[in-house]
């Protein structure tokens, strides 16, 4: 009998960068998991004939949104799948892969879950509004009013993080003893008050920092985190985080090394286990 040997499907593409807060939480399961992916540099914001903007044509072909990240990715069928937004990416590969500890397949766990993601975009995605776009891009030019509703916002969801979903503090968001897609999320909002020394947590979210050691223990953390490590304090002392220039070339910087530790990681896993959380 004569056997074809089908080729191997591709790995799926994820776009984005280092130093987006969505970004971080698809690339960081998927190193864990030891998903095999392509990463490809796409960049929120900038103009439309940027080499690598998400405003190029030929990006918004694929990916009508103009956000990051997105993913390119093969169905079981064989059907193109192309998707934004974080928590879609993060569902269809654990729908995929088989990662039930990241997105559960009983129902009431995944409501769960599915609750947790649909309030984080318009409650603790505040922190990165408030906290961390305005120290990052100062020539945006944000009023002090604009700046303030987020940051209400912002500290009203980190209450609600520290009485409600954390409120054991003995395990991750949703009382389970492994992250979910919901810790991934919030992790990379709070995570970056403390590597850029906006906020230490440990006083006033006692809850909310032993879990962020929890998820510092995790595989990876480093690889994911190497940008926000590079570009360091945001504080308001730190004087280039109101000189524009010279906070553009931080984040250059910091893109840099971030993307150069993440492909670090990739090599790394490829030699590891599927990790079940």
């Amino acid at each position: 009998m004569h056997v074809v040997n089908e080729p191997a499907p591709m790995p799926p593409t994820i776009h984005g960068v280092p130093l987006s807060q969505p970004f971080r939480s698809v690339v960081w399961p998927c190193l864990i998991k030891g998903l095999e992916f392509r990463l490809e540099i796409a960049t929120p914001g900038a103009g439309a004939s940027g080499k690598y903007s998400t405003r190029r044509s030929e990006y918004l072909s694929r990916f009508p949104l103009g956000t990051v990240p997105s993913m390119e990715d093969t169905a079981d069928d064989g059907s193109k799948i192309c998707i934004s937004e974080a928590p879609a990416i993060l569902a269809c590969l654990a729908a995929k892969n088989g990662w039930s500890d990241i997105y559960p397949i009983d129902i009431s766990a995944r409501a769960k879950v599915d609750e947790y993601l649909h309030w984080h975009h318009s409650n603790l995605r505040s922190v990165s509004r408030g906290f961390f776009r305005p120290r990052v891009f100062p020539h945006a030019l944000l009023s002090e009013d604009v700046i303030s509703v987020h940051k209400r916002e912002a500290l009203h969801a980190l209450k609600v993080l520290e009485r409600s979903y954390l409120r054991s503090n003995d395990g991750f968001l949703l009382g389970t003893s492994h992250p979910t897609a919901a810790d991934f999320m919030a992790y990379e909002e709070i995570v970056q008050l403390q590597m850029c020394n906006l906020d230490s947590l440990d006083h006033n979210y006692p809850n909310i920092y032993a879990w962020t050691i929890r998820m510092r223990s995790l595989p990876f953390h480093n690889n994911v985190h190497a940008a926000l490590e590079q570009l360091g304090d945001l504080n308001e002392d730190s004087t280039t985080s109101s000189d524009p220039p010279m906070m553009m070339e931080r984040l250059a910087l910091a893109s840099k090394v971030g993307l150069k530790a993440l492909k670090a990681g990739m090599q790394e896993q490829e030699a590891m286990p599927s990790a079940k959380l």
